[in-house]
């Protein structure tokens, strides 16, 4: 027999896809997931730095822990490095395979049909048709409800006509054995001459062990500029690295009648720090409760689900998509003046206190006090943005 009748399909077995499969099958409904990957735990390149309230969301294991952060020393363009620091533990180094294999265990356990190995690839109406990834049987799965959790290059976007993210940043890392500055401390590089649009990263995973990267918004010279990173670093090209791609800028439509994408598949990511642990941590638990509602047909999961992740996390991304713009258009040495702002000792103190890599709009919105960042900012931006920029900040 070569259909299946369910009443969830999950498409995707990272973070987003457990989690939202875990709360389908919870709740009392047939939950089938699948992944392309022999071990679906595997992830791609990520940097695995989420903040303490983001761990607690995700209800994982403390063993996938392997480091604590309390401070980060900054690398401006041009100029002194300074440091950020603080008494608490601001965030956690993780273990992303042990995280998603976690995870998957807890979804496991509450019914989920876990089904490796296995794709997506032809749409009939509102059923899917699946194979087996190196050959194999193929499958027509008929679900009430599908949730695409399959990343950036997602298969239920593509095949149910949804829209993609606005933009992709493509992101190279390594962990390698290296001298970190201080075990508790990240360090970021900023500049066009390394992660033009975005940064570079320095996170240690333990006592002279780290993960270093960037993320740029221009792909093609990836690995040049990964180069220049390990140069300014001192470090010699490592054995092997991972490369990837982080969709940021949420689509119009991220669902459609019974189907819903979630996590990198939705955009579902901090445009200012590529992170997509935070935002899943609340919508993935929201596609699943949107998919419980509309498995009785009463109720349309799509727009239920995409009313609640807008309200809840939506529109906090869409205003640090405004700050990403920024970033993409100023200079390094106005780059390099606004950083150094940050380091002022009544700025550097809140960032002590009240610091989040979670939620850095406030910071922007603090920063915009200050009649000198609206000029070194406005002054480089088009008009129509600079206004914007001007309304939203000030």
């Amino acid at each position: 027999m070569d259909e299946i009748e369910t009443d969830v399909l999950v498409v995707g077995g990272g973070p987003a896809g457990a989690i939202a499969a875990e709360v389908t099958s919870a709740g009392g409904a047939d939950t089938i997931l699948i992944d392309k990957k022999e071990n679906p735990a595997r992830s791609s390149a990520c940097g695995g730095l989420v903040s303490v309230d983001t761990w607690e969301r995700l209800g994982a294991k403390d063993e996938a822990i392997v480091n604590d952060i309390s401070g980060v020393l900054v690398h401006p363009p041009d100029g002194d490095d300074f440091e950020l620091s603080s008494s608490e533990v601001k965030a956690y180094v993780i273990d992303r395979d042990r995280l998603n294999a976690d995870l998957l265990a807890k979804a496991e356990d509450r019914g989920v049909r876990i089904r490796p190995r296995t794709g997506v690839f032809q749409r009939r109406e509102s059923a899917v048709r699946t194979k087996s990834i190196g050959g194999g049987g193929e499958k027509t799965i008929r679900p009430k409800v599908i949730i695409g959790a399959d990343g950036p290059k997602s298969d239920v976007r593509r095949l149910f006509d949804l829209k993609s993210p606005s933009e992709m940043l493509y992101a190279i890392q390594s962990e390698i054995e290296m001298e970190v500055y201080s075990n508790d401390y990240v360090e970021v590089f900023f500049g066009n001459a390394i992660a033009p649009g975005f940064f570079g990263w320095i996170i240690p995973t333990g006592r002279n062990k780290a993960r270093i990267g960037l993320a740029t918004v221009k792909g093609d010279k990836l690995t040049d500029f990964f180069e220049r990173l390990l140069q300014k670093v001192g470090i010699n090209s490592p054995d092997s690295v991972q490369t990837g791609v982080i969709p940021i800028g949420i689509p119009d439509h991220s669902a459609a009648g019974n189907v819903l994408t979630v996590g990198d598949a939705a955009g579902q990511v901090k445009p200012t720090t590529g992170g997509g642990l935070y935002p899943i941590s609340i919508t993935a638990e929201l596609a699943g409760k949107s998919a419980l509602k509309g498995l009785d047909g009463k109720v349309s999961p799509s727009n239920d689900y995409h009313r609640e992740w807008m309200k809840r996390v939506g529109e906090e991304l869409k205003r640090e998509m405004l700050l990403h713009r920024i970033l993409e258009v100023v200079s390094d040495d106005n780059l390099s003046r606004l950083l150094r702002l940050l380091n002022r000792p009544n700025l550097a103190d809140w960032i002590a206190d009240n610091g989040d890599i979670d939620h850095l709009y406030p910071l922007a919105k603090k920063m915009a006090k200050n009649p000198l960042v609206m000029t070194t900012i406005v002054k480089q931006l088009p008009g129509e943005f600079a206004s914007e920029v001007k309304k939203e900040l000030t």
